[in-house]
């Protein structure tokens, strides 16, 4: 890099998963070192290059070759300590960033990095005070205003994350990932019209969303506006054709609209893509008994029970099937079973919901293994706490909470 060379951003990317309740990313970036350092500037180049695609030790080699290079170059630090993070060390990774912190305390992104590092450790009030003293330093920056957004909605303070997120389209208005968090703060909050807009505004900057399409869809199918979803949800699948979400959010909207039979094509199109999926054979269920036909609606309710024998609305109707088939005693048996089932399918729907909007967020996976473990539903505890981890590497809570479910197993 010649003398007259200025400093400017390279961007690494959209980083990994931020966690928290709305399952946000986070932006993380490193800007070009600004006085001539070519050779370890051309190995850091090289890490970054590997990063980016994933190539995790490749990428380390490379950072480690700059270090040795040039032991105070403060963005091979930081490289490092990114590096480290996306293979879930965080330990190792607040150390290198921590090294860069000492050599240079005027480097944004080292704040930024670290803001990231302990927001994901479950340090919150570190993770907002270094945001903080990054935005001292650089109040301009939309990427800023933009993570400690995404820090405000992962401890739920909604009313926070929107004024961040709206900074940070103010600062740069391209910034179509803000407009998506925007979005999914203002469905936290109970406003829908909000959501709609800032998704709408997202699509025209990037039209090629399928997730944004999708989110629109369900949001106009919760408003009643069933045509304006099928339009929405048509949408998402022309990325993602055999994604069966879709396909069973298409066959609500048109149950909905009382279109039955382009419902349950919907519904089968999904158990052709997803076999296990319970909900799909439970629709059609309802779908047969509507029309008086309860022996084919049984088979489709004990289908979706035998998936999820907790699955307490199906019992309920398999019971109601029976009555109407005039076979009591197993009517009176699932009704029992539906009673006892009830709260647990009740709590566990409210967590469903967020997971529907935001499948990446890490704590509604924690919460839901809470829901699971109360009810002695241990499997499915360690397997909710599992995908909390796997989002999020440094969250205690499920942690702690996975040891205790499989020591409960262990125990029976």
């Amino acid at each position: 890099m010649s003398g007259k060379s200025t400093a400017w951003i390279k961007w690494l990317g959209i980083g990994m998963a931020c966690a928290g309740l709305i399952g946000v990313i986070c932006l993380y970036f490193f800007a070009s070192p600004p006085r001539d350092r070519s050779e370890a500037k051309a190995l850091f180049d090289q890490g970054n290059t590997y990063l980016n695609v994933g190539q995790v030790g490749r990428a380390m080699d490379y950072y480690k070759k700059a270090i040795d290079r040039d032991p105070d170059f403060v963005y091979a630090y930081n490289g490092m300590g990114m590096a480290y993070r996306a293979t879930g060390d965080l330990a190792r990774a607040e150390y290198y960033l921590l090294q860069a912190l000492s050599l240079d305390q005027t480097v944004v992104d080292t704040y930024n990095n670290l803001g990231i590092i302990y927001s994901e450790s479950d340090r919150p009030e570190k993770a907002e005070a270094i945001y903080k003293q990054a935005l001292s330093l650089a109040p301009n920056s939309a990427v800023m205003h933009y993570n400690l957004g995404a820090f405000y909605a992962q401890i739920g303070q909604y009313s926070k994350a929107v004024e961040e997120y709206r900074n940070a389209v103010q600062l740069r208005r391209d910034l179509f990932q803000a407009r998506n968090n925007l979005a999914l703060s203002y469905i936290a909050l109970g406003k829908p019209r909000e959501a709609i807009a800032e998704y709408e505004i997202s699509l025209q900057l990037n039209p090629h969303q399928s997730r944004a399409y999708y989110n629109l869809g369900l949001v106009y199918a919760e408003e009643g506006q069933y045509e304006v979803a099928l339009t929405y949800y048509r949408k998402a699948l022309q990325g993602k054709q055999n994604n069966p979400d879709i396909h069973y959010h298409l066959g609500l909207t048109y149950e909905g609209l009382q279109q039955e039979e382009k419902a349950r094509g919907q519904y089968e199109k999904v158990i052709t893509l997803a076999p296990s999926h319970q909900q799909s054979h439970y629709r059609i269920g309802l779908l047969l008994a509507r029309e008086n036909r309860y022996r084919e609606a049984v088979t489709y309710y004990e289908k979706a029970i035998s998936l999820d024998p907790q699955y307490a609305d199906a019992r309920y109707n398999l019971g109601r099937a029976y009555m109407k088939l005039g076979m009591r005693a197993e009517a009176q048996r699932e009704m029992e079973l539906f009673e006892k089932m009830s709260q647990y399918n009740k709590e566990k729907e409210h967590i469903g919901k967020i997971l529907l909007y935001m499948p990446g967020d890490a704590a509604a996976h924690w919460k839901l293994g809470r829901i699971h473990e109360k009810y002695g539903q241990y499997e499915r505890a360690i397997t909710a706490y599992r995908k909390a981890l796997t989002l999020r590497p440094g969250l205690g809570e499920a942690r702690r909470g996975l040891k205790e479910a499989l020591q409960r197993v262990q125990s029976l």
